[in-house]
């Protein structure tokens, strides 16, 4: 499994999304779950899944799957 399905995979799961909707443009906005309570679990489940940290202001950014994934790749992890 490729970074991108491990990315869009933890979204999906966590926030009850089917997989095939799960895209970089997908937002706060359009997920019920993803709320503060949400983004906290959110970042648990990323920092295990990458073996990475967060900090408040990168948090604080995560607004879209395509935003994530821009963090994440600023902290190493590769997208094909």
């Amino acid at each position: 499994m490729n970074n991108q399905q491990r990315l869009y995979n933890v979204f999906s799961s966590l926030f009850d999304v089917p997989p095939a909707e799960v895209n970089d443009n997908l937002s706060q906005d359009h997920v019920e779950r993803w709320d503060s309570f949400g983004t906290v679990n959110l970042v648990a489940e990323l920092e295990r899944e990458f073996n990475v940290r967060f900090d408040l202001m990168e948090i604080s950014d995560f607004k879209t799957v395509g935003i994530v994934r821009t963090i994440l790749t600023e902290k190493g992890i590769l997208f094909d």
